[in-house]
């Protein structure tokens, strides 16, 4: 079972977590502090020099920033961590280096060492960890940006993962925002017209979320209870009354990792069909519950040979669409089969699109980009991961271009799964009917009784 969370050492009150702080808001002040100014000289030199070669130098620009972000987030984790993680789903603000590179940060990281998280695992249930479970494995399974896995026995034999928040993440988290809240309000003041905080904002709200496994065991049971009928998608049951805000406690899901294909195939698994189950599955939540799983990277997706069937896991990141999102994509996607562009840009205003000047026609540029995106596809019934990549990266830029203050949070995580989902379909060499998956879900639903 793969769960975000890197190592954080405990903070503890008094001088040494002041130093540590302030030691960390220097770290990353100065990787800020080096992406701005290379960025402020570069313009510089593109406004007065001109140099042939510009468009070479902001490549090779990019692509260090994008490292020194990488290497600043393996370093410092934590928000920093997550916070990388997410702006590498933000084509439309970024350069595609960033995205590129910032997009490996799904990686296993260091885990904090056993004796912290068993410590921490016993304060929060309150006895001795022998009392609560027969067997706890000290090595982790799993660790990312704020928390790692651990199996375990309970004492009654049920087989369980247990999710152990790093010590002291929440404190850190907090200290990070603070920083960075400083570093982007300055440049905001010094640019005037570049808006970092929307940004910072959308992190904030996220990671709070994630940092309280209540929540998280809110999301796992609100889905398990949405498949219930479908014996396909499997969602692990919390053990709730061994669950807190820092730890969680949940069945432990055997399967094999979705993009394995040596051991799907070895288990007579056919890719075709799991990565068939995989868009449907995502498609339902999007289209017909209006709630999805927003983190479908391949460490929280397993295959269960018996079906197969597709496991879920870690729901952390999980997002409610507005209450007329599926109109409104409807709408806009009626709009593109017409072909009428300004209607899909009066859609994209109704799907939550934010302009300065507040005028539809600001979004003109982005749904003539999607119109012919789309007449590219026509040809392609099928789920082409490098026309979804394709996509993305052409849409950012013009998002780039365009006046738009921002993409709804709602819509950069939708985009986001579906560049994930594209990966992994890739990584099983699959060819999915995109239009035949989703038609069920975007077809008019039947009435209720």
């Amino acid at each position: 079972m793969v769960v975000p969370g890197p190592a954080a050492r405990t903070l503890v009150t008094g001088p040494r977590e002041l130093v540590r702080r302030v030691g960390r808001a220097r770290r990353v002040g100065t990787a800020f502090g080096r992406i701005y100014l290379g960025i402020k000289g570069h313009q510089l030199l593109d406004r007065h020099l001109r140099p042939t070669d510009m468009d070479l130098r902001w490549h090779r620009l990019h692509r260090e920033h994008a490292r020194i972000l990488h290497r600043s987030a393996l370093e410092l984790r934590g928000l920093v961590l997550k916070g990388c993680q997410f702006l590498s789903a933000r084509a439309d603000v970024l350069p595609p280096e960033y995205v590129e590179t910032l997009s490996k940060l799904q990686d296993r990281v260091p885990p904090t060492p056993a004796d912290r998280a068993v410590g921490l695992v016993e304060r929060e249930l309150g006895r001795p960890l022998r009392e609560v479970f027969a067997h706890f494995d000290r090595r982790p399974v799993a660790s990312a940006s704020l928390a790692q896995v651990h199996r375990a026995v309970l004492r009654d034999g049920r087989e369980v993962a247990v999710k152990v928040q790093h010590p002291g993440i929440e404190a850190l988290v907090r200290a990070d925002l603070a920083s960075l809240r400083l570093l982007f309000g300055t440049v905001e003041r010094i640019e005037g017209s570049l808006a970092l905080t929307p940004l910072l904002d959308e992190i904030a709200e996220a990671v709070p979320t994630e940092l309280d496994f209540r929540a998280e065991a809110r999301h796992a049971e609100r889905l398990r209870a949405l498949f219930a009928g479908r014996r396909e998608v499997v969602i692990p049951e919390i053990v709730h009354e061994l669950s807190t805000r820092r730890v969680l406690v949940l069945e432990f899901l055997e399967g094999i990792k979705i993009t394995d294909l040596p051991g799907l195939e070895a288990a007579g698994v056919d890719p075709g069909r799991v990565a068939q189950l995989l868009a449907e599955v995502f498609a339902e939540q999007i289209l017909r519950f209006g709630f999805f799983h927003a983190d479908p990277h391949p460490g929280n997706l397993i295959v269960l040979p018996d079906g197969p069937r597709l496991g879920l896991l870690d729901f952390g990141l999980a997002k409610e669409l507005p209450p007329h999102f599926r109109e409104d994509l409807v709408a806009f996607v009626l709009s593109l089969l017409r072909g009428d562009s300004r209607e899909m840009a009066a859609a994209l205003v109704r799907l939550g699109f934010e302009t300065r000047d507040g005028r539809p026609d600001s979004l003109d540029e982005v749904a003539r980009l999607v119109l012919a995106l789309a007449v590219r596809a026509r040809d392609r019934a099928h789920l082409d991961p490098d026309l979804v990549e394709e996509a993305r990266r052409e849409i950012g830029e013009a998002l780039r271009r365009n006046p738009v203050v921002r993409i709804p949070g709602h819509l950069v995580l939708v985009g986001r799964v579906m560049g994930l989902l594209s990966g992994v379909s890739r990584s099983l060499g699959s060819r999915v009917d995109l239009a035949r998956t989703l038609l069920p879900y975007v077809a008019p639903a039947p009435p209720t009784r």
